[in-house]
Parts: structure tokens; sequence; C-alpha cells
């Protein structure tokens, strides 16, 4: 039996804490990726914030330029892709 597994009086000892550490690396791992996607979460967020209030921005620049339809088409469309993303929640981005 020389494939890694001990004989004898330690080696419960060492397969449990083997196990032991195997647990924590995992627990540590996941940690570490569900920080990472919150963050990544959370830039997007701001970014879809962001080219939300530019894009009601150019459009208010627009309209006051008298381009109301260019400015009518960018709000819908700003419009359409906000609640289009609030209503399908569950999707991913």
């Amino acid at each position: 039996l020389g494939s890694g597994f001990l004989l004898g009086p330690s080696a419960a000892t060492f397969h449990v804490r083997r196990a032991e550490k195997e647990q924590q690396h995992r627990i540590t791992t996941e940690r570490t990726a569900l920080a990472a996607s919150v963050q990544s979460s959370k830039l997007g967020q701001y970014f879809g914030f962001a080219l939300a209030v530019l894009c009601i921005g150019g459009a208010v620049f627009l309209g006051a330029g008298g381009h109301t339809v260019a400015a009518g088409v960018l709000v819908c469309a700003s419009a359409i892709g906000l609640v289009g993303r609030f209503l399908n929640r569950d999707a991913p981005p």
C-alpha cells in the first residue's frame, strides 16, 4: 500500500488533519471567489448607472438643441434597457 496511505497508530490523525486542511482550503477558495463575484457585480452596476446617466444627459442635450426625435430615441433606448434589466434580475448580465 505505497499509494500515500499511512498505516499505524498515527494514520487516523494524519488523515483527519489532511481532510481538515482540504476543507479549510476549499472554504478559503470559495470566500475569495464570492468576494470577486460581488466586486465584479458592483463594478458592473456602477458602469451601468454611468451609461444610463450619459444616455439621459445626451438626450437632454439633444432635446435642448432641437433634435427631439434623436433625444426621444436615446431616452427610449436607455429606458428599455433599464426596465428590461430590472424585470429580468435572475438573468446573467
